[in-house]
C-alpha cells in the first residue's frame, strides 16, 4: 500500500509511529454498505416523510450520498494530521462547501463530477444533511452560505493544487468507485424526494451508518484492503446489522397471559386497538395495569407491521430503573433466548438485558457477560447515552427522548432512530407547559415520519388533553363528564375502559400545617409507623425530605429505611450505584412483596412515579391534585390482608401553619417547601386544599376526574383568582402570560424540521434548556474514589448542571476526604443523605 494513498483512518504504535492506514475508498464503501444494510427497518419511516414511495434507485442514490460522507478528507490539511508534528488540525465536512463553491475550484473535475450528482438528483438538501453526520448542520452548507463566505473560503487553499498534488483527484477516484458499486444511481431517472422531515431523517441515518462503519472491530483499519474487503464487508455489515437490532424481527405469537402471567382486564387488551391512531392515550388509575396495557399495544402493533422498536419514557431515573426489569421480563417471555436485550436509557448505568457494564479508559465498556456470539454488538446501545434511542427496547427518562426535539449535538440521529419505535410517556400531567411544549414538538415531529406514540397517565386534565391530541378545550361541565378510566387517541375521542374489577379505593384525608415542622412530621410518621403502618413521607423539596429523614433517623432509628443497616432516604442525588442498591431496599420494603409491620420512608418526587410502592399511610407536602393522586396511588397499591389497624388508606396533607396562602405569593420568601417554586401556580395549589379540606373522603378512581377538573380547569380557577383581590388577580395574570411564555419558549427552542434542512441553525448554548431537561447532568469520575455511605465505593457521580453551574464538563475533580470533593471551585458532600453542596 503506497503511503501517499489518500486515508480516512489510521493506526499508531504505542510509540506514536505508524500502524496501518484504512484508505478513504474502503471506508466510504463500509459506510455505505452499513446504510444499505440497516435501511429497510426505515423504509417505512422513509416513505412516511416523503410522502411517497422510494424505488431501488432512490435508495440506491441515499447509499451513495451516505457513503460520500468523507469525502472531504481528502483535501490537503486532513491528510498531513498523518504527521503526528502537525498541530493545526484541519477538518473534512466544512471543506466539501469551499470544494462546490470557490469560482477556481468550480471548474474543476471534482466539483463537477459532484455537481452531475446533486443537481441530477436534486440532492442540493441532501448533501447538507450528509455533511451534518458529526451532529449539527453545518454553517458552510446555510443557506446564506453565499453571502456570509467566511465560513468556508478558509477552507479553499486546502484544495487547491500545489506542484504536482492535486487533492481533488481522490473526489473523482471515489465517485467512480461508488458508480462501479451502485450504478443504478446514475441511471436516468426522478429526483430524490426533498421534504424537509425526509432530509433530516436521512441525516440521522448517515450517523448511525458512520457509526456503525467506523466501528473498527467489524471494520478494522488493518485491513482487508480494496478488492479483498468488498465481500468481506457486506457480510460485516449484514452481520452488525442484525446483531445490534437494525434489521427487521419477527413477533412470536404469544397471548398476553403469557407474558405476565394474567388474565388481562377489558382495557389492557383494548389499548392495542387500531383505531385509536398515532398518538393514543390511556388515562387510568396508578397500579391498575397501564404499563402491561403499553407492552401489548406495543406487541400486537408490532404484529401488524406498524412499529418495530420501543422507548418507554418516565419522569425520573428512579421509576426508569425499576421499570427496565419488568420491560425486560416480558422481552425475555416473548422472544426467550434471542430476546433483544432492554437497554436501560439512564446516564451513569449501564445495563442491557441483565448484563451490567463497566466503563474503562478511552470509551471502552466491558460487560460482565461475555458471551459468544455477538452480545456485545447487542449491546451497543447502552454504551454512550447518545445512542441510547438506537436500541430495539430501552426504557429511559423523558428527557433523552425530548433531546430529539431540540437542536442539540445529534438531534438528528435521536429522531430517525426513535421514529422506528413505538415511543410510551408515561405519567404524563399538565404541571409544566414548558415540558408539554416540547412533548408536543416530539410528538408532532415522530407522527410526521410515521411513528406512534402512546400517552400513560392517571391524572391528565381537559387542556393538556387537548393540546396533545390536537382537539377543542372541553368546558368544566364537559370535561368532568369525560369517562374515567378512559381510552382516546387523535381522532379516538374517550370511551370508557375498565381497568380493574371495580372496586374502589377509599382514602380519607387530613389536612395540618406542618410543613415547615420536619420534627413534627417526623413525630406523627413515627407514631403511626409504631402502631403497624408502612408509612411514606413525600416532599416537594430535596432539603425538605433530607430534614424529615435525618429527624426520623434520630427519634426513631429502629424504624427509619435503611440500606446496608444505614439510615437514609430516596431522592435523586445518589450515585448510580447507590441509586440502584436504594430501589432494592425500597422495593423490598415497600413493594408487592414485603412484609408487614411499622416502617417509615421519607424520599422525593422520585417516590410518586412509576415505583411499584405499597403503603398503608402518606404524609405529603401540599402540591397539586395531579401530582398529589401521583402520590395517593402509592397507598394501598396491591391488595394485603395484613394492614390491620390501616386496612382504610388515610394521607396527612401538610399545608403552611398560616392556612391563607396569599403569604406565599411572595417570590421572595425563603421557606418555601415547594410551594410557589416547585410547583408555581398557588392557584392549583389553593384549588387543591379547597377540595380536599371539603372532601374528607375520596374513593379512586371514582374521584378522579372531578377532582383533577376543579382543582386544574381555567373555569375552575377563576372564582378563586377574583375572589383573593389584587394580589391573587396579580398572580393569575402573571401565571397566564408565564404559561403563555413557556408555551412559546418551548416553541422556540425546539427544533423545527419542517424547515429545509440548509435553513436549520443549531445555537453554541443550549445550557439553559438541557439543564432545565436534567440532560446537562455532568458525570464526575472520582479518583480516587469517594467512601460510598453503603459499603461501595464510589468512581463516578452524576452532578446536576444546575448545581455545577458553568463550570466545564473537563475541570478537574479533587478530592477532599472520604465524603467530600472539590470541583469548578465548590466543595460537595456526599454521605446517606445524598449529594449536596458541602455545609447545604
Amino acid at each position: 500500500m503506497s503511503g501517499a494513498e489518500t486515508w480516512a483512518k489510521l493506526t499508531r504504535h504505542e510509540d506514536g509511529t505508524l500502524a496501518a492506514i484504512l484508505p478513504l475508498l474502503d471506508h466510504c464503501l463500509d459506510v455505505g454498505a452499513a446504510l444499505e444494510a440497516v435501511l429497510p427497518v426505515w423504509l417505512h419511516s422513509l416513505e412516511a416523510a416523503a410522502g411517497q414511495s422510494l424505488t431501488p434507485q432512490d435508495i440506491a442514490r441515499l447509499i451513495v450520498l451516505a457513503a460520500l460522507h468523507d469525502v472531504g478528507k481528502a483535501n490537503r490539511g486532513f491528510q498531513a494530521r498523518i504527521d503526528p508534528a502537525v498541530k493545526q488540525l484541519v477538518g473534512h465536512t466544512g471543506p466539501v462547501a469551499a470544494l462546490l463553491r470557490h469560482s477556481a475550484l468550480r471548474q474543476g473535475s471534482a466539483a463537477k463530477t459532484l455537481f452531475e450528482m446533486i443537481l441530477g438528483w436534486g440532492a442540493d438538501e441532501h448533501l447538507a444533511a450528509v455533511m451534518a453526520h458529526h451532529g449539527r448542520p453545518l454553517a458552510e452548507f446555510h443557506a446564506e452560505a453565499g453571502k456570509h463566505t467566511d465560513s468556508w473560503t478558509r477552507h479553499v487553499a486546502h484544495w487547491l493544487p500545489q506542484g504536482g498534488d492535486d487533492p481533488t483527484l481522490a473526489v473523482v477516484r471515489l465517485v467512480e468507485a461508488l458508480r462501479t458499486r451502485w450504478p443504478l444511481a446514475w441511471a436516468a431517472g426522478p429526483k430524490l424526494p426533498d421534504a424537509p422531515r425526509f432530509v433530516a431523517l436521512f441525516a440521522g441515518l448517515v450517523t448511525l451508518a458512520d457509526w456503525l462503519g467506523s466501528d473498527t472491530q467489524r471494520f478494522p483499519v488493518e485491513g482487508p484492503h480494496g478488492a479483498a474487503r468488498d465481500a468481506w464487508r457486506e457480510a460485516q455489515a449484514r452481520e452488525a446489522a442484525v446483531m445490534r437490532g437494525f434489521t427487521p424481527l419477527d413477533t412470536p405469537p404469544a397471548p398476553f397471559e403469557a407474558l405476565f402471567g394474567n388474565v388481562p382486564y377489558p382495557f389492557q387488551k383494548d389499548a392495542a386497538a387500531p383505531d385509536l391512531g398515532s398518538v393514543a392515550l390511556i388515562e387510568a388509575e396508578t397500579g391498575s395495569g397501564k404499563t402491561e396495557a403499553a407492552l401489548w399495544r406495543w406487541v400486537e402493533m408490532r404484529r401488524r407491521g406498524e412499529v418495530d422498536g420501543l422507548f418507554f419514557a418516565l419522569p425520573t431515573r428512579s421509576a426508569a430503573v425499576q421499570l427496565h426489569a419488568r420491560v425486560n421480563k416480558a422481552v425475555k417471555k416473548l422472544w426467550g433466548d434471542d430476546a433483544p436485550p432492554a437497554v436501560l436509557a439512564v446516564p451513569g448505568y449501564l445495563r442491557a438485558g441483565d448484563a451490567e457494564g463497566q466503563a474503562l479508559p478511552g470509551y471502552v465498556v466491558r460487560w460482565d457477560r461475555g458471551e459468544p456470539g455477538g452480545a456485545e454488538d447487542a449491546r451497543w446501545a447502552a454504551e454512550r447515552a447518545n445512542r441510547f434511542l438506537a436500541a430495539r427496547v430501552a426504557v429511559g427518562t423523558i428527557d433523552q427522548a425530548l433531546l430529539a426535539a431540540l437542536p442539540v449535538k445529534h438531534a438528528f440521529f435521536r429522531a430517525s432512530a426513535l421514529a422506528r419505535s413505538l415511543l410510551v410517556v408515561d405519567e404524563v400531567h399538565a404541571s409544566d407547559a414548558y415540558m408539554t411544549g416540547l412533548l408536543e414538538r416530539l410528538l408532532e415531529q415522530h407522527v410526521a415520519v410515521g411513528g406512534h406514540a402512546l400517552l400513560l397517565s392517571a391524572t391528565l386534565g381537559a387542556e393538556a388533553r387537548a393540546k396533545l391530541l390536537k382537539t377543542p378545550v372541553a368546558s368544566l361541565a364537559e370535561a368532568e363528564a369525560v369517562p374515567y378510566p378512559a381510552l382516546s387517541g387523535v381522532g379516538s375521542p374517550p370511551r370508557p375502559a375498565r381497568a380493574s374489577d371495580g372496586a374502589q379505593k377509599a382514602v380519607a384525608i387530613e389536612t395540618a400545617g406542618l410543613i415547615a415542622d420536619p420534627d413534627a412530621i417526623a413525630a406523627r410518621a413515627v407514631a403511626v409507623a409504631r402502631a403497624g403502618a408502612a408509612v411514606l413521607v413525600v416532599r416537594n423539596s430535596v432539603a425538605g425530605a433530607v430534614a424529615v429523614g435525618q429527624a426520623v433517623a434520630e427519634l426513631a432509628p429502629d424504624l427509619a429505611f435503611r440500606v446496608e443497616d444505614v439510615a437514609t432516604l430516596h431522592h435523586g442525588r445518589f450515585a448510580a450505584t447507590d441509586r440502584k442498591r436504594l430501589d432494592e431496599a425500597v422495593e423490598k420494603g415497600f413493594g408487592k412483596t414485603r412484609t408487614a409491620g411499622g416502617r417509615v420512608l421519607v424520599g422525593t418526587q422520585t417516590l410518586e412515579q412509576s415505583l411499584d410502592i405499597d403503603a398503608d399511610f402518606l404524609i405529603t407536602d401540599l402540591a397539586p391534585m395531579d401530582v398529589l393522586l401521583q402520590r395517593i396511588g402509592r397507598l394501598h397499591r396491591h391488595r394485603r390482608d395484613d394492614r390491620s389497624a390501616f386496612d382504610h388508606a388515610r394521607v396527612l396533607l401538610l399545608r403552611p401553619a398560616e392556612r391563607d396562602l396569599t403569604p406565599w405569593l411572595d417570590g421572595r420568601r425563603r421557606d418555601r417547601h415547594g410551594l410557589g417554586n416547585v410547583y408555581p401556580n398557588l392557584l392549583h395549589l389553593e384549588a387543591t386544599l379547597r377540595l380536599l379540606e371539603a372532601r374528607a373522603d375520596i374513593a379512586i378512581p371514582r374521584d378522579n376526574r372531578l377532582l383533577v377538573e376543579r382543582a386544574l380547569h381555567p373555569e375552575a380557577l377563576e372564582p378563586i383568582q377574583h375572589e383573593g383581590g389584587a394580589a391573587w388577580i396579580n398572580h393569575g395574570n402573571m401565571l397566564a402570560g408565564g404559561v403563555v411564555a413557556d408555551g412559546q419558549r418551548a416553541s422556540g427552542v425546539a427544533l423545527d424540521l419542517s424547515l429545509p434542512f440548509n435553513q436549520l441553525v443549531f445555537p453554541d448554548d443550549m445550557g439553559e434548556v438541557t439543564t432545565r431537561l436534567g440532560a446537562r447532568d455532568l458525570l464526575l469520575d472520582l479518583d480516587p474514589p469517594l467512601a460510598g455511605p453503603f459499603g461501595r465505593e464510589i468512581t463516578r457521580i452524576a452532578l446536576p448542571g444546575w448545581m455545577a453551574g458553568h463550570v466545564a464538563p473537563g475541570a478537574p475533580v479533587e478530592r477532599l476526604d472520604d465524603q467530600r470533593f472539590r470541583f469548578g471551585g465548590r466543595d460537595y458532600r456526599y454521605d446517606q443523605w445524598g449529594l449536596r453542596p458541602d455545609g447545604g
